[in-house]
């Protein structure tokens, strides 16, 4: 014991020795080009409480110095891999609040050391959610047995499962989980749906969990798409009929279409349903609150038939005319009533479809995804994140945070500074987070990528991240608790509100 006591001692002090000696080049020649590093942290805006930025060194060349430096300060690495330790990390954080780490990168190759165009890390002043949650999921169209509902704390690098799948999939019944979702971002008030096998919806409410069935005779199915409301016990849901169809010769495979879908409430103490009656050729989806409560935002499309058939097939043959549109409808909180409902956005006036409208929390603004046709952006290459401001109707392309590719699902933190969305600007296939800082004007500044502990991970993980949410602190039910409420109890049958 003693000798290895020793052999560790000998270790931590030459790495010590090395951490010490790393220093950057006196003499060097200058160059006008920034070096290529993975994740891009290039000029971004960060939370002065995120994880460290670690990212790799994308140049060739025979030996590698970054330095950081920042109020009061400096931290060196000769490494390819730029990777400050958390401790180190916190303190460059907090002596740059309102400021910026400086950061050089000099390239050794050819006998001479080169400095590439240094680059800021801003910092700030305002903090971020500690913790997100998402679903990890297969980029396949048929895989969903091995995801899983996972939780992240952004001010670290540790991250925990929620729910897995394979809970309570055999290799006879299987399971699928989706659409989680907090009520004013508590962990501790949540819902998410388990599919097929013992399915039901869970919801978990300071501490008392319990399984239901939301469909009643008036509806088309359970609930599928949240949104809970800011302060009551309510949940409005849009129930869906909803099927994929596939593309051999466009950029976007796969379409995902709802044959039929409306809205409705439920009241988790009443235990109640009610429809939220509509025009029955509008296809309304992703319901929203306003951060007050008084009024239920969601995308809605207007599809006139024109077959008398089969209204699947029909549906499947004219998806590019599934243009959606952003309403809202007031909410009577004493007669628990919707009013009529009231355009927001006319996207499809201008040949555009608008889907997953998000309020910030002060009532500002409204974000969400446009594109050129259909409701599931996270398939669509052309989809783009909007911003309106709700007081003038102003709307524009969000520019500073969009890219060549995919930005769909988005989630703003509670204090309306940051928000999170997926994108697959890095190569097309993988959704990944990316958070974004929002000024008070509703103007984003350059997003970063969710930091990993090892810079490459994203490039080696096969599976993206969906739904991700902002939470304020962790889900502390555990997995094998969920797991048992969803395969020993039996479901509540909700009722239909008259």
């Amino acid at each position: 014991m003693k000798k290895y006591f020793n052999i560790t001692l000998y270790l931590c002090f030459v790495l010590l020795i090395i951490s010490c000696g790393a220093k950057a080049p006196d003499t060097y020649t200058e160059s006008k080009k920034a070096a290529l590093i993975y994740p891009d942290y290039l000029n971004v805006t960060v939370p002065s409480n995120i994880a460290p930025l670690h990212f790799m060194i994308d140049e060739v060349a025979d030996k590698y110095t970054t330095r950081i430096t920042y109020p009061g300060g400096e931290w060196i690495t000769n490494s390819q891999q730029v990777t400050p330790g958390i401790s180190k990390w916190k303190k460059m954080l907090e002596m740059s609040k309102g400021q910026s780490l400086n950061v050089e990168i000099f390239l050794f190759k050819e006998e001479k050391w080169t400095r590439m165009q240094p680059f800021k890390i801003n910092i700030a002043e305002e903090e971020i959610d500690p913790y997100i949650s998402y679903r990890l999921i297969s980029p396949s169209y048929v895989t969903y047995r091995d995801l899983s509902i996972n939780q992240r704390n952004i001010t670290n690098f540790d991250e925990s499962i929620i729910y897995g799948n394979m809970s309570n999939t055999t290799s006879e019944d299987g399971q699928c989980i989706n659409c989680h979702s907090y009520q004013n971002y508590d962990p501790n008030r949540l819902q998410f749906h388990a599919r097929h096998n013992k399915g039901g919806t869970i919801i978990a409410y300071d501490g008392k969990m319990s399984k239901h069935t939301l469909k009643t005779d008036s509806l088309i199915s359970n609930g599928v798409y949240p949104s809970w409301h800011p302060t009551k016990k309510l949940i409005a849901y849009s129930v869906n009929n909803t099927g994929q169809t596939f593309h051999t010769r466009s950029a976007n495979k796969i379409e995902v279409q709802d044959w039929a879908s409306d809205l409705m409430l439920y009241d988790i103490d009443r235990n109640e349903v009610t429809r939220i009656i509509g025009n029955k050729n509008e296809y309304e989806v992703f319901p929203w609150w306003s951060p007050d409560g008084k009024y239920l935002y969601y995308a809605s499309a207007l599809l006139e038939r024109k077959d008398t058939g089969d209204v699947m097939r029909e549906i499947i043959l004219r998806y590019e005319d599934m243009k959606y549109n952003l309403y809202r409808r007031p909410y009577n909180e004493e007669l628990r009533t919707f009013g009529e409902a009231e355009m927001v956005y006319d996207a499809a006036s201008i040949g555009k479809s608008a889907t997953l409208p998000r309020i910030s929390p002060d009532g500002k603004f409204l974000m969400f995804a446009m594109a050129e046709y259909g409701v599931f952006h996270i398939w669509h290459k052309d989809a783009d994140l909007y911003s309106i401001k709700l007081e003038n109707g102003h709307i524009r392309k969000m520019h500073e945070i969009c890219s060549n590719d995919v930005e769909s699902y988005h989630s703003y933190s509670s204090n309306g500074r940051w928000v999170i969305f997926s994108s697959r600007r890095y190569d097309g296939n993988f959704t990944r987070p990316f958070i974004a800082y929002i000024d008070e004007d509703g103007i984003g500044r350059r997003p970063f990528e969710l930091p990993q502990e090892n810079p490459n991970f994203h490039r080696e993980f096969m599976k993206s991240y969906n739904i991700p949410e902002f939470m304020s602190g962790p889900v502390k039910i555990s997995p094998h608790e969920f797991s048992t409420l969803i395969k020993n109890s039996e479901n509540i049958q909700a009722t239909q509100r008259n």
